[in-house]
Protein backbone atom coordinates (compact mmCIF):
# COMPACT_ATOMS: atom_id res chain seq x y z
CA UNK A 1 0.00 0.00 0.00
CA UNK A 2 1.76 3.13 1.20
CA UNK A 3 5.12 1.18 2.19
CA UNK A 4 7.75 1.43 -0.81
CA UNK A 5 9.57 -0.83 1.94
CA UNK A 6 10.05 -2.43 5.03
CA UNK A 7 12.53 -4.75 5.87
CA UNK A 8 13.63 -6.62 9.55
CA UNK A 9 16.77 -8.94 9.72
CA UNK A 10 14.93 -10.90 12.88
CA UNK A 11 11.79 -10.13 14.65
CA UNK A 12 11.86 -10.70 18.12
CA UNK A 13 9.80 -12.54 20.74
CA UNK A 14 7.80 -8.78 21.15
CA UNK A 15 7.36 -6.92 18.14
CA UNK A 16 5.80 -3.05 18.74
CA UNK A 17 4.50 -1.02 15.76
CA UNK A 18 3.82 2.91 16.27
CA UNK A 19 3.21 5.86 14.15
CA UNK A 20 0.32 8.51 13.54
CA UNK A 21 -2.71 7.47 11.56
CA UNK A 22 -2.77 6.26 8.06
CA UNK A 23 1.10 5.44 8.61
CA UNK A 24 0.43 1.59 7.25
CA UNK A 25 0.39 -0.07 10.79
CA UNK A 26 -2.85 -2.28 10.66
CA UNK A 27 -2.10 -2.79 6.77
CA UNK A 28 1.74 -4.19 8.17
CA UNK A 29 0.18 -6.06 10.63
CA UNK A 30 -2.63 -7.52 8.33
CA UNK A 31 -0.16 -8.73 5.48
CA UNK A 32 2.04 -10.43 8.26
CA UNK A 33 -1.30 -12.32 9.39
CA UNK A 34 -2.56 -13.05 6.43
CA UNK A 35 0.75 -15.18 5.00
CA UNK A 36 1.44 -16.69 8.40
CA UNK A 37 -2.19 -17.58 8.74
CA UNK A 38 -1.80 -19.02 4.92
CA UNK A 39 0.96 -21.60 6.43
CA UNK A 40 -1.36 -22.37 9.06
CA UNK A 41 -4.22 -23.37 6.80
CA UNK A 42 -1.98 -24.93 4.35
CA UNK A 43 -0.14 -26.77 6.91
CA UNK A 44 -3.03 -28.54 8.09
CA UNK A 45 -4.47 -29.48 5.27
CA UNK A 46 -1.08 -31.12 4.35
CA UNK A 47 -1.28 -33.09 7.51
CA UNK A 48 -4.99 -34.32 6.78
CA UNK A 49 -5.02 -35.78 3.15
CA UNK A 50 -1.38 -33.84 1.44
CA UNK A 51 -3.57 -32.08 -0.86
CA UNK A 52 -4.05 -28.32 -1.30
CA UNK A 53 -3.46 -25.34 -3.53
CA UNK A 54 -1.09 -22.48 -1.43
CA UNK A 55 -1.11 -19.92 -4.03
CA UNK A 56 -5.00 -20.18 -4.30
CA UNK A 57 -5.04 -20.25 -0.31
CA UNK A 58 -2.73 -17.35 0.06
CA UNK A 59 -4.49 -15.24 -2.77
CA UNK A 60 -8.01 -16.17 -0.48
CA UNK A 61 -6.37 -15.36 2.28
CA UNK A 62 -5.14 -11.85 1.00
CA UNK A 63 -8.70 -10.80 -0.37
CA UNK A 64 -10.52 -12.09 3.03
CA UNK A 65 -7.84 -9.92 5.55
CA UNK A 66 -7.95 -7.04 2.90
CA UNK A 67 -11.50 -6.96 1.36
CA UNK A 68 -10.31 -5.11 -1.47
CA UNK A 69 -12.42 -3.62 -4.09
CA UNK A 70 -13.26 -4.56 -7.80
CA UNK A 71 -10.02 -4.39 -8.50
CA UNK A 72 -8.75 -7.01 -6.21
CA UNK A 73 -5.12 -7.81 -4.76
CA UNK A 74 -3.49 -5.52 -7.47
CA UNK A 75 -4.70 -2.38 -5.09
CA UNK A 76 -2.34 -3.47 -2.46
CA UNK A 77 0.40 -2.21 -4.73
CA UNK A 78 1.77 0.66 -3.95
CA UNK A 79 0.47 3.65 -6.38
CA UNK A 80 3.67 5.72 -5.97
CA UNK A 81 5.78 3.48 -7.72
CA UNK A 82 5.35 1.00 -10.96
CA UNK A 83 7.41 -1.98 -9.18
CA UNK A 84 5.21 -5.28 -7.80
CA UNK A 85 4.29 -5.66 -4.26
CA UNK A 86 6.95 -8.21 -3.58
CA UNK A 87 6.74 -10.13 0.16
CA UNK A 88 9.38 -12.37 1.30
CA UNK A 89 9.03 -13.93 4.66
CA UNK A 90 11.23 -16.46 6.29
CA UNK A 91 9.84 -18.80 8.82
CA UNK A 92 11.75 -20.20 11.85
CA UNK A 93 10.41 -22.45 14.99
CA UNK A 94 13.22 -23.91 16.95
CA UNK A 95 10.91 -25.84 19.14
CA UNK A 96 8.60 -26.96 16.82
CA UNK A 97 11.84 -27.84 14.46
CA UNK A 98 10.70 -25.45 11.84
CA UNK A 99 12.17 -23.43 8.77
CA UNK A 100 11.32 -22.29 5.24
CA UNK A 101 10.49 -19.56 3.66
CA UNK A 102 6.92 -17.93 1.52
CA UNK A 103 7.22 -15.45 -0.83
CA UNK A 104 5.26 -13.69 -3.60
CA UNK A 105 4.54 -10.79 -5.99
CA UNK A 106 1.98 -9.42 -7.87
CA UNK A 107 1.13 -6.30 -10.31
CA UNK A 108 -1.30 -3.86 -9.87
CA UNK A 109 -3.35 -5.40 -12.67
CA UNK A 110 -3.68 -8.84 -10.38
CA UNK A 111 -7.43 -9.36 -9.40
CA UNK A 112 -7.57 -13.05 -7.44
CA UNK A 113 -4.83 -14.87 -8.70
CA UNK A 114 -0.89 -15.16 -7.39
CA UNK A 115 1.18 -16.59 -10.46
CA UNK A 116 4.80 -15.61 -8.92
CA UNK A 117 4.64 -18.07 -5.49
CA UNK A 118 5.98 -21.25 -4.70
CA UNK A 119 3.83 -24.18 -5.24
CA UNK A 120 4.66 -25.69 -2.19
CA UNK A 121 6.05 -25.28 1.31
CA UNK A 122 6.98 -26.86 4.27
CA UNK A 123 3.76 -28.06 6.45
CA UNK A 124 4.74 -26.63 10.09
CA UNK A 125 3.39 -28.85 13.23
CA UNK A 126 -0.14 -29.15 14.07
CA UNK A 127 0.68 -27.54 17.62
CA UNK A 128 0.79 -24.17 15.76
CA UNK A 129 -1.33 -21.20 15.85
CA UNK A 130 -1.93 -17.86 14.08
CA UNK A 131 -4.34 -15.37 16.21
CA UNK A 132 -5.78 -11.97 15.28
CA UNK A 133 -7.49 -10.23 17.45
CA UNK A 134 -8.72 -6.91 15.76
CA UNK A 135 -9.24 -3.35 17.46
CA UNK A 136 -13.05 -4.20 17.88
CA UNK A 137 -14.81 -6.61 20.40
CA UNK A 138 -16.38 -9.89 18.88
CA UNK A 139 -18.13 -11.52 21.30
CA UNK A 140 -21.22 -9.61 21.00
CA UNK A 141 -21.90 -10.13 17.31
CA UNK A 142 -20.40 -13.38 17.38
CA UNK A 143 -22.89 -15.10 15.52
CA UNK A 144 -23.82 -12.10 13.38
CA UNK A 145 -20.50 -12.01 11.72
CA UNK A 146 -20.43 -15.87 11.08
CA UNK A 147 -23.58 -15.19 9.23
CA UNK A 148 -22.62 -12.22 7.83
CA UNK A 149 -19.27 -13.59 6.30
CA UNK A 150 -20.25 -17.53 5.78
CA UNK A 151 -24.24 -17.85 4.82
CA UNK A 152 -25.47 -14.12 3.23
CA UNK A 153 -21.29 -13.83 1.76
CA UNK A 154 -21.57 -9.57 2.59
CA UNK A 155 -18.52 -8.34 3.11
CA UNK A 156 -17.62 -5.88 6.23
CA UNK A 157 -16.37 -7.85 8.61
CA UNK A 158 -13.08 -9.56 7.03
CA UNK A 159 -10.58 -12.44 8.14
CA UNK A 160 -9.19 -11.38 11.25
CA UNK A 161 -12.78 -11.04 12.51
CA UNK A 162 -14.26 -14.49 10.93
CA UNK A 163 -10.93 -16.01 11.60
CA UNK A 164 -10.97 -15.46 15.56
CA UNK A 165 -14.46 -16.09 15.92
CA UNK A 166 -13.82 -19.51 14.54
CA UNK A 167 -11.03 -20.04 17.04
CA UNK A 168 -13.27 -18.89 20.54
CA UNK A 169 -16.21 -20.86 19.40
CA UNK A 170 -13.75 -24.20 19.82
CA UNK A 171 -14.61 -26.37 22.91
CA UNK A 172 -12.33 -25.93 25.85
CA UNK A 173 -9.83 -28.69 26.36
CA UNK A 174 -8.74 -30.51 29.51
CA UNK A 175 -5.62 -31.04 30.12
CA UNK A 176 -2.21 -29.07 31.65
CA UNK A 177 -1.26 -25.61 30.33
CA UNK A 178 2.17 -24.65 29.66
CA UNK A 179 3.48 -23.31 33.42
CA UNK A 180 3.55 -19.37 32.15
CA UNK A 181 0.45 -19.20 30.30
CA UNK A 182 -1.38 -21.12 33.71
CA UNK A 183 -0.59 -18.30 35.61
CA UNK A 184 -2.49 -16.30 33.28
CA UNK A 185 -5.60 -17.33 33.60
CA UNK A 186 -5.98 -16.46 37.15
CA UNK A 187 -4.56 -13.11 36.91
CA UNK A 188 -7.16 -12.44 33.88
CA UNK A 189 -9.67 -13.62 35.94
CA UNK A 190 -8.51 -11.16 38.68
CA UNK A 191 -9.35 -8.36 36.67
CA UNK A 192 -12.38 -9.45 35.11
CA UNK A 193 -13.75 -10.52 38.84
CA UNK A 194 -15.41 -13.18 36.96
CA UNK A 195 -15.30 -15.54 33.55
CA UNK A 196 -15.92 -15.35 30.04
CA UNK A 197 -18.44 -18.89 29.39
CA UNK A 198 -20.17 -20.15 26.45
CA UNK A 199 -23.77 -21.42 27.52
CA UNK A 200 -25.45 -24.13 26.15
CA UNK A 201 -26.60 -22.60 23.27
CA UNK A 202 -22.91 -21.34 22.15
CA UNK A 203 -24.09 -17.96 23.21
CA UNK A 204 -20.86 -16.34 25.56
CA UNK A 205 -22.24 -15.26 28.53
CA UNK A 206 -20.17 -12.97 31.87
CA UNK A 207 -20.19 -15.00 34.90
CA UNK A 208 -19.99 -13.33 38.27
CA UNK A 209 -20.28 -15.43 41.12
CA UNK A 210 -23.97 -16.89 40.18
CA UNK A 211 -25.00 -14.26 38.16
CA UNK A 212 -25.46 -14.70 34.57
CA UNK A 213 -24.96 -11.23 31.65
CA UNK A 214 -25.12 -11.35 28.32
CA UNK A 215 -22.41 -9.87 25.81
CA UNK A 216 -24.55 -7.10 25.30
CA UNK A 217 -24.96 -6.41 29.34
CA UNK A 218 -21.34 -6.68 29.89
CA UNK A 219 -18.45 -4.17 29.60
CA UNK A 220 -16.58 -3.64 26.66
CA UNK A 221 -13.17 -4.03 28.48
CA UNK A 222 -14.51 -7.34 30.07
CA UNK A 223 -15.25 -8.91 26.87
CA UNK A 224 -11.60 -7.37 25.32
CA UNK A 225 -9.97 -9.11 28.62
CA UNK A 226 -12.16 -11.99 28.19
CA UNK A 227 -10.96 -13.39 25.01
CA UNK A 228 -7.73 -14.27 25.72
CA UNK A 229 -9.10 -16.67 28.70
CA UNK A 230 -11.18 -18.50 26.68
CA UNK A 231 -8.48 -18.73 23.46
CA UNK A 232 -6.05 -20.42 26.60
CA UNK A 233 -8.80 -22.68 28.13
CA UNK A 234 -9.66 -24.17 24.03
CA UNK A 235 -5.65 -24.10 23.41
CA UNK A 236 -6.26 -22.04 20.69
CA UNK A 237 -3.52 -19.80 22.52
CA UNK A 238 -0.74 -21.73 23.00
CA UNK A 239 3.15 -21.53 23.66
CA UNK A 240 3.13 -22.27 19.75
CA UNK A 241 0.90 -19.43 18.94
CA UNK A 242 2.15 -16.09 16.81
CA UNK A 243 -0.50 -13.56 18.23
CA UNK A 244 -1.29 -10.18 16.20
CA UNK A 245 -3.36 -7.35 18.18
CA UNK A 246 -4.61 -4.48 16.93
CA UNK A 247 -4.68 -1.32 19.11
CA UNK A 248 -5.21 -3.75 22.47
CA UNK A 249 -5.53 -0.54 24.52
CA UNK A 250 -9.29 0.02 23.02
CA UNK A 251 -11.97 0.24 25.82
CA UNK A 252 -9.82 -0.28 28.40
CA UNK A 253 -8.35 1.72 31.87
CA UNK A 254 -4.96 2.31 32.18
CA UNK A 255 -4.96 0.28 34.92
CA UNK A 256 -6.29 -2.84 32.85
CA UNK A 257 -3.87 -1.96 30.03
CA UNK A 258 -1.03 -2.06 32.22
CA UNK A 259 -2.11 -5.71 33.65
CA UNK A 260 -2.72 -6.80 29.55
CA UNK A 261 0.81 -6.09 28.89
CA UNK A 262 2.19 -7.65 31.84
CA UNK A 263 0.25 -11.02 30.61
CA UNK A 264 1.31 -10.22 27.11
CA UNK A 265 4.86 -10.67 28.20
CA UNK A 266 4.12 -13.78 30.18
CA UNK A 267 3.59 -15.00 27.21
CA UNK A 268 5.97 -13.82 24.76
CA UNK A 269 8.12 -15.99 27.62
CA UNK A 270 5.90 -18.65 27.18
CA UNK A 271 6.89 -19.01 23.47
CA UNK A 272 4.23 -17.01 21.97
CA UNK A 273 5.60 -14.13 19.97
CA UNK A 274 3.57 -10.87 19.65
CA UNK A 275 3.41 -8.34 17.35
CA UNK A 276 0.70 -5.38 17.70
CA UNK A 277 0.41 -2.12 16.83
CA UNK A 278 -0.70 0.71 18.99
CA UNK A 279 -1.65 4.03 19.97
CA UNK A 280 -0.71 4.07 23.32
CA UNK A 281 1.39 5.75 24.91
CA UNK A 282 0.56 3.76 28.50
CA UNK A 283 1.03 0.44 26.40
CA UNK A 284 4.41 1.40 25.33
CA UNK A 285 5.59 2.62 28.12
CA UNK A 286 4.52 -0.36 30.30
CA UNK A 287 6.28 -2.74 27.76
CA UNK A 288 9.62 -1.13 28.27
CA UNK A 289 9.73 -1.19 31.91
CA UNK A 290 8.38 -4.88 31.55
CA UNK A 291 10.83 -6.17 28.54
CA UNK A 292 13.66 -4.50 31.00
CA UNK A 293 12.86 -6.11 33.93
CA UNK A 294 12.32 -9.50 32.61
CA UNK A 295 15.40 -9.29 30.38
CA UNK A 296 13.69 -10.22 26.91
CA UNK A 297 13.84 -8.63 23.36
CA UNK A 298 11.79 -6.45 22.14
CA UNK A 299 11.40 -4.70 18.29
CA UNK A 300 10.22 -1.56 18.25
CA UNK A 301 9.08 0.39 15.14
CA UNK A 302 8.98 3.85 14.78
CA UNK A 303 6.31 4.82 11.17
CA UNK A 304 6.78 8.29 10.01
CA UNK A 305 5.00 9.69 6.87
CA UNK A 306 6.03 13.03 4.86
CA UNK A 307 2.84 14.15 2.68
CA UNK A 308 3.51 12.81 -1.12
CA UNK A 309 6.32 10.40 0.31
CA UNK A 310 6.27 6.63 0.89
CA UNK A 311 6.07 5.51 5.18
CA UNK A 312 9.50 5.55 6.53
CA UNK A 313 10.30 4.07 9.75
CA UNK A 314 13.29 3.33 12.46
CA UNK A 315 13.87 0.45 14.25
CA UNK A 316 15.02 0.20 18.14
CA UNK A 317 15.37 -2.78 20.67
CA UNK A 318 13.12 -1.21 23.49
CA UNK A 319 15.21 -3.07 26.27
CA UNK A 320 17.97 -0.34 25.76
CA UNK A 321 16.01 2.36 26.33
CA UNK A 322 12.54 4.33 25.99
CA UNK A 323 13.36 5.94 22.01
CA UNK A 324 12.18 8.98 20.83
CA UNK A 325 8.23 8.61 18.92
CA UNK A 326 4.98 10.01 17.95
CA UNK A 327 3.44 8.98 21.43
CA UNK A 328 5.93 10.74 24.19
CA UNK A 329 6.10 13.62 21.54
CA UNK A 330 2.53 14.28 22.17
CA UNK A 331 2.69 13.80 25.90
CA UNK A 332 5.64 16.46 25.94
CA UNK A 333 3.70 19.11 23.83
CA UNK A 334 0.70 18.57 26.52
CA UNK A 335 2.91 18.93 29.36
CA UNK A 336 4.55 22.15 27.99
CA UNK A 337 1.44 23.39 26.95
CA UNK A 338 0.66 23.11 30.99
CA UNK A 339 3.60 24.39 31.87
CA UNK A 340 2.95 27.60 29.76
CA UNK A 341 -0.53 28.36 31.00
CA UNK A 342 0.90 27.95 34.83
CA UNK A 343 3.53 30.40 34.08
CA UNK A 344 0.63 32.53 32.43
CA UNK A 345 2.71 32.76 29.52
Amino acid sequence: MAHKEFHVEECAPINIIVGNNDTGKTGLLKLLYATTKTLDIYSRVQHDDGEGNLKKMLAEKLIGVYQPGKKGLGELVNKMTTEKLYVDVEFRHKTLNYHDRLFFSFGDSTTNTIVTAPERIGAISENFRCLFIPAKEVLTALKAIRATRENLHIRGFDDTYLDLIKALSLPTVSGNVKLELAKLNPRLANVLDGNIEQNADNDFIFKRGNTEFSMSLTAEGIKKIGIFTTLIRNRQLNASSVLFLDEPETTLHPQAIRELVEMLVLMAKSGIQIFLATHSYVVLKQFSICVRRENISANFYALRREKGSPIQYEQYDLALGFPANSLSDEAMKMADEEIALDLGV
